[in-house]
């Protein structure tokens, strides 16, 4: 991943909320399946299943487009 696509990532990471950033974390870098993330979480595997499919889209559009992101409010990040 270039500079520019890891200051995306970051960008987007930051406007997810600790629930969602949790997720990601947990099934990218600690490689946990999403029954494992659902025990970690205390939440049911089909709502992890529902979530880490809209954050793979999610994610997977802000890599492909540059876009404003918000991460706190009144704080914006553009992204080129």
């Amino acid at each position: 991943m270039n500079g520019k696509d890891a200051g995306r990532m970051r960008a987007f990471m930051s406007t997810l909320d600790r629930t969602e950033r949790l997720i990601l974390l947990l099934f990218y870098a600690d490689q946990l399946s999403e029954a494992e993330i659902g025990l970690v979480l205390d939440l049911p595997q089909s709502k992890v299943n529902t979530m880490l499919g809209t954050l793979k889209r999610q994610a997977t559009e802000a890599m492909k487009h540059p876009a404003v992101f918000v991460s706190q409010p009144g704080v914006t990040a553009a992204m080129s």
